[in-house]
């Protein structure tokens, strides 16, 4: 979302009518949604185990476990985060080898000694963190230092492994615009590191940067909140904020999106730039997800497509990625305010429902909702 659009958007929500009714909840023909976990304090993002557990993170530090789709009372853990804005726990993934590390990988903002991203990871004993486990894998930068109008905007935070057994990192730019094409900032990048924290010498930009820059696989970036791999193929594609229009991209090694120097949506020609595979315009994407091709739960012309939602329009829409050019068409409609799905084991669709804006003054916990989508 744009600097303008977002005011315009905090403006456009203090006159609201909250008493309203909020539209109904719309899904395709035989699908039904649940409320599985309810009263979540700033939901952010979430990910689901092998064994369908879901582990969704409260930008406030607490990370849940909704299993056998109850929502456990005691969190699996509870960091110490900088909760303003955007920053908080903001990430979590598991590894290829989860059922014999138990690692639970977290992305979170710590306050001290100034706020920056870490990435972490925590030992589990059934469905709570062995106290003292942390493993602090890799350090941000200082975001005070960063020249953005809202240092606390901006985070990214998604974590997944990809099919290659790295850990890919997704970090946004803070408003600050520049550093996104910065080789030595980490704003506005897809980060990918070994397991253990440390940088894989194949990275792309590993013999043009030093130290942690390394770590650099992408930039050209914006908000890069939200992006996945295709189970069957190991295709990563990003949901990049706008910008002057939503963007999904495909990951690859050294690709450069452009921002800001070419505008979301871009038809630059530059071959340094990759294009974008599919853009709309702005509004806020949010979570992604790819259909696994063996889901009997959904009908087949939904498998092996690219589901993603938008949390200002509250919808999940369902794009063809081989032939993206076709346009996107709505799969669920008022859906409330999404920031992730995730499809489990089982072949159901999570819906992550934050229900709230950032934190700010006006913010309020347990508004949260997790959604289950299936036939």
């Amino acid at each position: 979302m744009s600097y303008r659009a977002l005011l315009f958007f905090v403006l456009c929500a203090s006159t609201v009518n909250l008493s309203a009714a909020a539209p109904e909840p719309r899904l395709p023909p035989g699908f039904v949604r649940m409320a599985v976990a309810e009263h979540l304090t700033g939901a952010t993002t979430m990910a689901i185990a092998p064994d369908g557990r879901v582990f969704v993170c409260e930008q406030t530090g607490t990370l849940r476990v909704v299993k056998d789709d109850r929502l456990l009372e005691a969190p699996f853990v509870t960091v110490t985060v900088d909760k303003s804005w955007e920053r908080g726990l903001i990430g979590v993934a598991f590894p290829p080898d989860f059922g014999a590390s138990q690692w639970v990988y977290v992305n979170y903002v710590v306050p001290s000694p100034y706020p920056h991203h870490r990435i972490s990871r925590f030992k589990a004993a059934g469905d709570l963190a062995v106290p003292g486990s942390e493993q602090v894998l890799f350090e941000g930068d200082d975001q005070t230092k960063m020249p953005g109008k809202i240092k606390n905007g901006h985070q990214g935070g998604a974590i997944h492994f990809g099919p290659d057994r790295k850990l890919y990192i997704g970090l946004g730019e803070q408003t600050a615009e520049k550093p996104a094409q910065d080789l030595h900032s980490l704003l506005g990048k897809i980060l990918r590191l070994n397991p253990d924290g440390s940088i894989p010498t194949d990275n792309p930009f590993f013999a043009q940067t030093t130290g942690k820059y390394r770590a650099i696989w992408c930039l050209g970036c914006r908000n890069p909140f939200c992006f996945t791999f295709q189970p069957e193929s190991g295709r990563m594609l990003i949901n990049d904020v706008g910008g002057a229009k939503e963007e999904i991209n495909e990951g690859n090694a050294g690709a450069n999106f452009g921002w800001p120097v070419v505008e979301h949506g871009q038809t630059s020609d530059d071959p340094k730039f990759t294009k974008c595979i599919f853009s709309y315009p702005v509004a806020s994407i949010t979570g992604g997800a790819f259909c696994p091709k063996d889901n009997t739960r959904f009908p087949p012309q939904y498998r092996g497509q690219y589901f993603f939602a938008d949390y200002m329009r509250g919808f999940i829409q369902v794009l063809d990625p081989d032939h993206p050019e076709r346009g996107a068409s709505d799969f669920a409609t008022n859906q409330g305010k999404i920031t992730d799905i995730a499809y489990a084991p089982d072949g159901s669709l999570y819906v992550l429902d934050r229900n709230a804006w950032v934190i700010d003054k006006a913010w309020k916990p347990n508004t949260g909702t997790l959604y289950k989508i299936s036939r």
